[in-house]
Formats: structure tokens, C-alpha cells, sequence
């Protein structure tokens, strides 16, 4: 087969492998620019941001709805409160979710970072609620040096 005259210089000698060395280095190149100031994400990143931001977008419509169905139940049964001042602040969040705050209809289970949320907006909204919050049991550690 003939090669065509103006592709004969490209085709002939040392030329090809310099054609394919340069097509090689062009497409790493292209992809290095891509990936790092192009915007180009692989979709394994993309479904974790997505997940994160679903996730925080469900916290967000939901524990403010958690928050205001346990003020509004606490208004009618004060064993409520009393219940959720006597447990911890780290086992709060397993309290809400035990008691069905951070469940809705639809979810077959309660959601953590929901019941997470739902517990800081309850403490945050109701004063009388923070035990032990701003309240030292011990003097501050001070250097006699």
C-alpha cells in the first residue's frame, strides 16, 4: 500500500514513535489539567458529595420538625424534660432516636445525625434544658509560676 506524499514524512523513520510519544504525553497532559483545574471528578467523588449533601439537606428539613414536635409534646407532659435532663449529653442522641423523635413517616428506622441535630436545636431553644452547660465543677488549673 502507497502512503499518501504529504503523510510520508510522518509515516517514514523515527517520526512515528515521536508522533505517538507526543499523542501519549498530550492525553496525560489533558487529564492532569482536567482533573486538577478543570473541574473533571471521577463519579465515585461525585456520589460522595452527593450523598453528603442529601444527608445534610435531610438534617436540615428534619430536625427543626423534631425540635418543634418535642416542644410542643413537652408543653402537654413534663416527664419529657425530665427524662431528657437525666441523661447525658454524649446519650442524648440514643434517647431521641429510642423514644421515635428522630423518626418520621416513611423511615423505617430514626436517623442519627438527625437525632444529633434534633438534640442541639432542643438544648439551644429551651435554656432550662442545658445541664452542666457553662457550669464549672473545678477551678480552672493555674500555674503558681
Amino acid at each position: 500500500m502507497k502512503v499518501p506524499a504529504f503523510l510520508s514524512s510522518y509515516v517514514d523513520g523515527d517520526s512515528p514513535k515521536r508522533l505517538f510519544q507526543g499523542l501519549a504525553l498530550g492525553v496525560i497532559g489533558t487529564m492532569v489539567i482536567g482533573f486538577n483545574w478543570g473541574g473533571w471528578q471521577l463519579g465515585s467523588s461525585v456520589d460522595k458529595r452527593v450523598n453528603t449533601a442529601s444527608q445534610a439537606a435531610k438534617v436540615s428539613a428534619l430536625a427543626p420538625i423534631c425540635a418543634d414536635k418535642f416542644q410542643r409534646a413537652a408543653k402537654n407532659d413534663n416527664d419529657l424534660v425530665v427524662q431528657l435532663t437525666a441523661v447525658s449529653s454524649w446519650q442524648r442522641e440514643g434517647h431521641l432516636k429510642k423514644a421515635g423523635w428522630a423518626t418520621f413517616p416513611g423511615g423505617a428506622e430514626p436517623d442519627s445525625e438527625v437525632a444529633k441535630a434534633c438534640g442541639k436545636l432542643i438544648i439551644a431553644r429551651a435554656p432550662a434544658l442545658q445541664v452542666g452547660v457553662g457550669v464549672r465543677t473545678k477551678a480552672p488549673f493555674r500555674s503558681t509560676d
